[in-house]
């Protein structure tokens, strides 16, 4: 049963507040009683199995699941039981909400509380829709303001934390953490949700949905940095409050720029450690972890606990490594070697993501967290720093190419013969390098070709003729979202390696690595904090010369050099490993039993959305050795969530 408080944050004012970390809720005709809010929210459970708190009102109702970190006592109070103004959901954490809190108790605020949901509040209350531009954290936030009456979303400008959306069709808006609740209420007024073909276009060509889109026709995601209103006269209107920031000015001594990178991560990462709850790290012992690591145990009243997995398969376990660099800097080190078990990994995954999800690096991601969550309710990890730092080899390699583009024609005769000669075990690197010497029009196309595991050409063979001419109608294909993307961040400037860090932190990390982590996190009721995405840090990050994200070499150059103070370099100076699985030999292996039975049995060809004499070549080639497990697995993932989330099996 929901705990209901009142809550009166100042002399005029009367506020509800709940925190996180799942949140639902409905406006419209039709809302304001009945179960429908609380059916929602017990799919949400995994999210916050903490507290229950709901608002309701006549054409209004707000719920939460909290997962309690701070204020645990104090920061309760779901509903205020009289005349509010305004009333809030809140999924996420304010990591400056005490110098917000100072600010606003200048101006005459009062607080009841000492909650990150509180301040987020009263900010609204005070700044209005520029309040949101305040904020920095993670968070998805959804309030009802009485005097305007008009349902307000906003989500943060990185989109750390999920928000989606259904207008519906009498008038009025659904909206969730997970696409799981607002389906629960779409069912609820026999509204049904439709597939939407252009989303599982996207996770074929990229591996994942793209924002703002959803796999269901009716639903949307809030985009990152912007915000969303529902008002009972004027309908939808959507506002961008935050775009990409880029400088590329800074300059200065080595030394110096060393020196602030680790002052701004070291606060970044204290800011994190703000929890009443068991705090710890999840460290696979690269460059990111092990940075944050170090000077989360420079900052932190206790021993650090770190949590790490690893796999049998030696060429996909860091294990070691991870184990090493906590010896040094003298953590508590719980780690967990893991047997396969791919097929009870795959039905994991099925429950976890309502969405199709086609990262397999989800599957260790699931894994440490639900390690970790045995211990922890908060960890810290070094998700971003490939991003803002430079370390993805692809930034400096792309324009390389790019500018050798005239002389790339000149390979072509040597291409085919170049991978049908090359030995078995090296035949995908040499596929893939033979790929990357096509000549391409422009550097956007070479990124867009680097980022896809599958054209346009290689989709239309896949997709029946129905369902082509569906996607025929669609304005957003994938490459048509990419070149979108592409040419909003054009005026920031910067060199080509710039622009490709730009590019991935309005796509990739969004639509792939945030949603990897904050599913793989939530759904075992353990919250990730990113420092190396920290607003001072990214800015930083973001802003450097390429000789200093690129340089004799390395990738991620600075940053190596913040991580040399802090551990010996040989903990650190190593080829990037990733965190993967080897989903290539699963399918020739342990899962090509349940990869032919997902792809060719009865039930996927009745379904009509993929020609079967396509999908059964692509299982004879990977079988017979070429690997096409990158498309195989995107297949795969769409079919188990289609029987999952569609068929209900």
């Amino acid at each position: 049963m929901a705990r209901r408080t009142e809550v009166p944050l100042s002399a005029t004012t009367a506020w509800k507040l709940t925190t996180l970390c799942g949140i639902a809720g409905r406006v419209g005709r039709d809302c304001g009683s009945g179960p429908v809010l609380g059916e929602m929210l017990n799919t949400l459970i995994h999210r916050g199995p903490d507290s229950l708190g709901e608002f309701k009102m006549p054409g209004v109702e707000l719920g939460m699941r909290r997962l309690a970190i701070v204020d645990v006592v104090g920061g309760e109070q779901p509903v205020a039981l009289s005349g509010p103004d305004v009333a809030m959901v809140f999924n996420g954490e304010i990591f400056n909400f005490r110098e917000l809190r100072a600010e606003l108790q200048a101006h005459g605020f009062t607080f009841s509380t000492d909650s990150d949901s509180e301040v987020a509040a009263v900010s609204y209350q005070a700044w209005g829709d520029r309040a949101f531009e305040r904020f920095e954290g993670m968070f998805a936030i959804a309030l009802w303001d009485e005097s305007k009456k008009k349902l307000v979303l906003a989500r943060d400008e990185l989109g750390k934390k999920p928000l989606l959306y259904r207008r519906k069709t009498g008038g009025g808006l659904d909206f969730a953490s997970e696409v799981r609740a607002i389906k629960v209420a779409a069912m609820s007024t026999d509204e049904p949700l439709s597939v939407n073909f252009t989303a599982l276009d996207h996770v074929l060509a990229f591996g994942y949905v793209g924002t703002p889109g959803s796999v269901f026709a009716e639903v949307e995601q809030v985009a990152p940095g912007t915000l969303i209103e529902w008002s009972v006269e004027g309908g939808i209107r959507e506002f961008t409050w935050a775009r990409p920031r880029a400088k590329w000015h800074l300059v200065g001594d080595e030394n110096d720029l060393v020196n602030e990178c680790q002052d701004l991560i070291h606060n970044a990462v204290e800011r994190r450690l703000i929890s009443e709850r068991p705090v710890g790290a999840l460290l696979s012992g690269g460059i990111d972890s092990t940075v944050v690591t170090a000077l989360m145990a420079r900052s932190h009243s206790k021993q650090v606990s770190t949590f790490s997995i690893g796999f049998e398969d030696p060429a996909y376990d860091e294990s070691s490594h991870a184990r090493a660099v906590a010896n040094f800097i003298g953590t508590d080190h719980h780690e967990l070697v893991v047997k396969p078990e791919p097929q009870r990994w795959m039905e994991m995954l099925g429950d976890a993501f309502d969405e199709p999800f086609a990262d397999s690096s989800a599957i260790p991601t699931l894994l440490v967290s639900e390690f970790a969550a045995h211990s922890l309710v908060v960890a810290l990890t070094g998700d971003g720093g490939d991003e803002v730092f430079g370390g993805y080899r692809r930034y400096s390699a792309v324009p390389v190419l790019q500018n050798l583009n005239a002389l790339l024609s000149l390979a072509a005769p040597f291409r085919r013969p170049l991978v049908e000669f090359a030995p078995r075990g090296r035949r995908r690197r040499i596929a893939r390098l033979s790929e990357e010497l096509r000549p391409a029009r422009n550097l956007m196309a070479r990124y867009l070709r680097v980022m896809s595991q599958a054209d346009a050409e290689t989709r239309s063979q896949l997709w029946t003729r129905e369902v082509s001419e569906l996607l025929s109608q669609s304005q957003k294909s994938p490459e048509t979202w990419f070149r979108e993307k592409w040419n909003l961040l054009q005026n920031l400037g910067g060199s080509p390696s710039e622009q490709l860090a730009a590019m991935d932190l309005v796509t990739y990390l969004p639509g792939d690595l945030l949603v990897k982590a904050d599913i793989s996190s939530m759904t075992n009721s353990l919250e990730l904090r990113s420092p190396l995405l920290d607003r001072a840090v990214l800015d930083f990050g973001l802003s450097l010369p390429r000789s200093l994200r690129h340089s004799r070499g390395q990738d991620k150059y600075l940053l190596r050099k913040v991580a040399a103070r802090l551990v010996p370099s040989y903990l650190v100076d190593r080829p990037k490993m990733g965190f993967g699985v080897p989903k290539s030999t699963w399918l020739r292996g342990p899962l090509n039993g349940l990869m032919r039975d997902l792809l060719l049995d009865p039930v996927a060809r009745n379904r009509g959305w993929f020609r079967p004499e396509i999908v059964a070549s692509l299982v004879s080639d990977h079988e017979s050795g070429m690997d096409r497990d990158d498309l195989l697995w995107s297949l795969m993932m769409i079919e188990i969530w289609a029987r999952r989330w569609l068929d209900g099996t």
